[in-house]
Parts: C-alpha cells; structure tokens; sequence
C-alpha cells in the first residue's frame, strides 16, 4: 500500500482534503497480549460486524471508510486496495455521497518512527533493514529503535582499559536485544529473543588515541523466525562487523552492518548506528 496507492498523488490529495487517515496495528488487537483497549477493540469488532451486515469485504488487513459518525460505509481487501484505480473509486464514491467539505490535514504530517526517550546517560541505537528484492515487501526499509540504559550498555565494553590488539565479547544478553531485529520485514513482527539459537559480537580494539578507544566489531546471528504469525518458521543467519568507539564513563557510539544476510532464500541488509543527541 504505501509503495503503491499511498504514494499516489492522486490518492494522497483526496485523503489529505477530504478523510482523517487511520490505520492500526493488528498485533495490537490480538489476543490478551495486543496493547489496545477494550474500548478500541469493541470499536473494530464493531466496524467488521457492520461490514458483515452489509454484506462488504471483511477480514484483519482491509481498508475501510467509515462515515462521519464512525459507521461503516465501505470496504476493500488489502489484494484490491493496493490497486490504486480500485482505491480511488473507493474513495471517489464516499465523497460523492458524503460531499465532505474540503480542508487542509487534521494532522500535520510528520515521521512516523521517531527514537524513544533515551534514558539518562542512556544509548539509543537506530536500525534499519531491508530486503534485497523489490517486491511488496523490499520497496522500504523497516526500522527499529533499541534503547539501552547504562548498565546494559557498559557491558558492551571491556572491563579493564583497553590496549591496542585487545579482544573481548561483547555481553550475549545486551546484544542479543539488538540482533533480535536482524530480519527483512516480514508479516510477523515478534522479535522475542528466545528465537535466536546462537549470536555472538567480538571485539578486537584497532586503535588508542588518549582516551578515545576504537574497536572493530565482528560476529554472527543464527535463528529461526516465521514469515507470517503462526507459520513455520524459517532459518535466518547473519553476518556482522561494525565498529565501537568509546570514552570511559561515556555512551559508546556503535555502528554494525551485515556483510550476508538471508532469511531462507530471501537476501537482505542490516545497518544500526547510534542516534546523536543533534539527530534526536
């Protein structure tokens, strides 16, 4: 949707001027484990049981216009919506019967992934990644955001000082919530780090300028992670290097990238790099 209709110009101009764009997450709404309240999930059970009623297309990954009083108007399954023709006559037909008064966005647009607050003295680390293939699936990069307070990220680096050619592994629990993330983006986004059967992150220090200390980082990741949720999961691995710069007593500033990278047959790329201060 958003490589297809949602970067139509046409489509972008009819939502901004005449609909309040929402969309969910389904996660959230399933099970005892989803974050939404029972208020939000009365309210979808209550758009799809109206959708039934009108004998619309129903089902976890659709769009849907509801009318100005929250009712359910119209429908289209995600395999129709991405087709912008069938997306733009959805939304032509609603505002032909609705004849909504046009206006400037309810909500300014702004990013929608933005680091979390970082803890005091804390690191916060952005990740990104994306799948070689150009498909539905690979025309964006999925992103991520790892915060790390201090003493998880004082575990990344060597208990006595550091001297040139030194070599250590960096703590298997810390960096086993970074490596978690090292998947293409798929339809299951659980990135529980019991899915991960062996990862490792060594350090070798390259250089010593004072006190600023420069190591080159390699390692691995092997797991097992499912395309869709509930699905048979598939083999992941891949292969790190990085560099980790630090001052004792001071955030580290960690850069990895993956040098092969596939999940079953499907090649793809991690890079993560800690977020500055100035870019927050």
């Amino acid at each position: 949707m958003r490589a297809g209709p949602l970067s139509d110009r046409r489509v972008i101009d009819l939502l901004n001027r005449h609909f309040v764009p929402v969309y969910i997450v389904n996660e959230e709404y399933a099970g005892k484990g989803g974050s939404a309240s029972v208020e939000e999930r009365a309210a979808l059970q209550r758009v799809r049981q109206e959708g039934y009623a009108k004998k619309l297309s129903v089902g976890t990954v659709h769009a849907y216009v509801l009318d100005p009083d929250g009712h359910t108007h119209d429908s289209l399954h995600v395999a129709s919506a991405l087709q912008t023709s069938r997306l733009l006559a959805m939304l032509e037909r609603a505002v032909a019967h609705f004849k909504p008064r046009p206006g400037s966005p309810i909500v300014t647009p702004a990013r929608q992934s933005t680091p979390p607050p970082a803890p005091a003295n804390g690191l916060v680390l952005h990740l990104i990644s994306r799948s070689d293939a150009r498909d539905s699936w690979g025309h964006f990069p999925a992103e991520n955001w790892i915060a790390l307070r201090r003493e998880e990220w004082s575990r990344l680096l060597p208990r006595d000082s550091a001297n040139p050619g030194q070599t250590w592994e960096l703590d298997r629990e810390v960096t086993g919530r970074i490596l978690t993330y090292f998947y293409p983006q798929t339809e299951n986004n659980d990135a529980r780090t019991e899915r991960i059967e062996a990862h490792s992150l060594t350090a070798k220090v390259i250089a010593v300028n004072g006190d600023l200390v420069t190591a080159r980082v390699d390692g691995f990741v092997r797991m097992s992670h499912a395309f869709y949720p509930g699905r048979t999961a598939e083999p992941l691995q891949a292969e790190v290097v990085g560099v980790l710069t630090f001052v004792p007593a001071q955030p580290p500033t960690l850069q990895l990238v993956t040098t092969r990278a596939a999940h079953g047959t499907r090649r793809f790329n991690v890079a993560v790099s800690t977020v500055t201060l100035d870019a927050r």
